[in-house]
């Protein structure tokens, strides 16, 4: 197998230590399971929740991203369709934050892990 760069395995969801088991269970897809992780990787068995209530700080990331969402949305609005009302800024970030839930929710946590998690890469071992 081929090494996954830190920032693919990131955004692919991918363990931190092995680089190659999925942190979800299922897909993003499964709108209705999107938030079921996996207790440990099921590639090398690294325990993905380093503590009990681990996830409560993901928020904080989580909140980052909304408020970098707000911003990118206000300076589309702003520049590009003339400075709307007030009404179409809030509709506009409300409704694009509803629709991205889980990609939120999923990254906030991905990332809360690779930062945070205290998990080290670990590369697999060459044979010869």
């Amino acid at each position: 197998m081929t090494e996954k760069p830190y920032l693919t395995a990131l955004l692919q969801g991918k363990c931190p230590k092995c680089r190659q088991g999925s942190i979800f269970t299922y897909p993003v897809k499964q709108v209705a399971r999107f938030n079921k992780m996996n207790e440990c990787c099921p590639h090398c068995g690294v325990r993905l929740e380093p503590e009990p209530g681990f996830y409560q700080g993901a928020m904080y990331v989580g909140y980052a991203f909304t408020i970098a969402a707000m911003v990118i949305i206000s300076f589309i609005l702003y520049f590009f369709l003339g400075n709307p009302s007030e009404w179409v800024y809030v509709g506009s970030v409300i409704g694009f934050m509803l629709l991205i839930v889980p990609l939120n929710y999923r990254y906030s946590r991905i990332c809360y892990l690779y930062w945070f998690g205290g998990i080290n890469y670990s590369p697999p071992a060459k044979q010869s």
